[in-house]
């Protein structure tokens, strides 16, 4: 793939990967805030009817959330497997250019998702995937 289509493929996926994540920790915050107003509304005593309506909302919240995450777990995975199979994309570490920033934002936007969905993937085996060791020519 030439050298701007891959750089085009990497930011679409790393736009794609940023939008889910936002989705995903609005809908999480958004369960904290409904949990928090039912309890609310229990300690005023508010009327059950409403009480009712605002458990649906909190329902529904939490049947989007699994959906979200499983989309947002999909999309890093993607991301994850472009930057390792794109070996036009390696980095380098001093330069400055729109490939190498991509590239950097792409991994950032990997470590926040890990630290988002409390999931560790290892940043060694995406630098394995992106620079192979080869044999070393002067051992034998």
């Amino acid at each position: 793939m030439p050298l701007d289509a891959s750089l085009k493929q990497l930011q679409i996926k790393v736009g794609t990967v940023k939008r889910t994540k936002k989705e995903y920790e609005s809908y999480v915050a958004e369960e904290g805030v409904q949990r928090a107003k039912i309890e609310g509304m229990k300690v005023e005593g508010k009327e059950e009817a409403d009480i009712k309506k605002q458990m649906e909302v909190l329902n529904d919240t939490l049947t989007v959330i699994p959906d979200s995450r499983q989309r947002l777990q999909k999309y890093a995975v993607e991301l994850r497997d472009f930057l390792a199979s794109d070996q036009e994309m390696s980095v380098e570490p001093d330069s400055s250019s729109p490939e190498v920033q991509a590239v950097l934002e792409a991994r950032q936007v990997l470590r926040e998702v890990d630290q988002v969905l409390g999931t560790q993937t290892s940043e060694e085996d995406v630098e394995k995937a992106i620079h192979p060791a080869g044999p070393d020519v002067g051992e034998f």
